[in-house]
């Protein structure tokens, strides 16, 4: 058997189409030079039932076989590592030297952030009379984003590294909207009833970190994985 035909199968993607989770995991893998077998659980009726044995009822996707194991929405870090645990001596064939840290690196994150404080400078350059208030909260928010993106349950640190993007969002921002401000590029209207552009900015910033934490910690209440059902 080669090596294609191997990872084929011992690695099984249960997924479902317009599931975006889905679609990014199998980017995620093909990036990564895993070779797969995927399964469409609304056209393969036993794929489906696998799914609902392995959640618990539901059919949360994508769910990922790997031999007696099954990860619920996990990261491609997380399915590399189910495959050196449960065939040791083949880990190399299957996904060779892929690495287990996650694609959304700190620099990922900050390179993210940048980006759009850039995007933000040019905009009050432009028109510093115009109050961009989208634009602190998408700054405050990127980072707890693109972080919380692959963090599943399970990983103790999880919630530590993504509080910490959070503050980390809020101060990006928050440094952008004192510098503008301290430049007199934030001089539009409010739109919340703040007394100046800076401190509604502030605001929207502060708000939004908590958000996106929040929601990123929902998130991670998924499940990762269990035992594959008959």
């Amino acid at each position: 058997m080669d090596e294609t035909s191997l990872s084929k199968a011992r690695i099984e993607v249960l997924w479902r189409p317009g599931c975006s989770y889905c679609a990014r995991l199998r980017r995620g893998l093909a990036k990564a030079g895993i070779d797969t077998v995927e399964r469409d659980i609304w056209s393969d009726p036993a794929a489906a039932a696998r799914v609902r044995a392995a959640t618990g009822g539901d059919e949360t996707v994508p769910t990922v076989v790997v031999g007696a194991r099954a990860l619920v929405n996990p990261s491609v870090a997380q399915v590399v590592t189910a495959v050196r645990a449960e065939f040791p001596q083949d880990a190399e064939a299957l996904v060779g030297g892929v690495s287990t840290t996650g694609p959304r690196s700190l620099g990922s994150s900050a390179g993210w952030s940048a980006v759009v404080a850039l995007a933000w400078v040019l905009l009050a350059l432009w028109q510093p009379t115009t109050t961009w208030h989208l634009v602190p909260t998408l700054l405050a928010g990127v980072w707890p984003w693109t972080t919380g993106q692959d963090l599943r349950a399970g990983d103790r640190l999880a919630a530590a590294r993504l509080g910490g993007a959070g503050v980390a969002g809020f101060v990006v921002s928050a440094l952008a909207t004192l510098g503008l401000s301290r430049a007199e590029l934030l001089r539009g209207p409010t739109i919340l009833g703040f007394s100046s552009a800076t401190t509604e900015a502030l605001v929207l910033a502060g708000a939004t970190a908590v958000v996106v934490v929040l929601v990123g910690l929902l998130r991670m209440l998924r499940t990762p994985g269990g035992p594959v059902g008959g």
